[in-house]
């Protein structure tokens, strides 16, 4: 039984130390595809990018919000159209605060 709770409490423990919502978001294909993108070339608008990608726009767009949501990406509108450009900061402090929570589980 001690070792069923080890489980459980490592279990939690992992859980709360990895956004892993915001990962899954992140390495989604397409989305990696999106993000090596806008990497490349900058803040473009939706049909800049859906311009880029086989799928529809509609389905770009809402790869663009998932990704804004779990602040991926920045977004910015202008006039009429809506702007997208990676939001780097955020993106390296999740993976410093995974990688610093990792250390202390680890470690431990």
């Amino acid at each position: 039984m001690d070792n069923q709770n080890n489980l459980l409490v490592c279990g939690r423990n992992l859980e709360q130390s990895i956004d892993f919502e915001f990962y899954k978001t992140l390495f989604d294909p397409v989305r990696s595809e999106i993000l090596k993108f806008l990497a490349i070339h900058g803040k473009k608008n939706i049909s800049e990018i859906a311009q880029n990608f086989t799928q529809d726009r509609s389905v770009i767009s809402r790869h663009l919000e998932l990704m804004n949501r779990y602040g991926i990406l920045n977004k910015e509108k202008q006039n009429r159209s809506t702007f997208y450009e990676l939001n780097k900061e955020h993106i390296l402090e999740k993976f410093e605060t995974t990688t610093n929570n990792l250390k202390e589980l680890i470690l431990k």
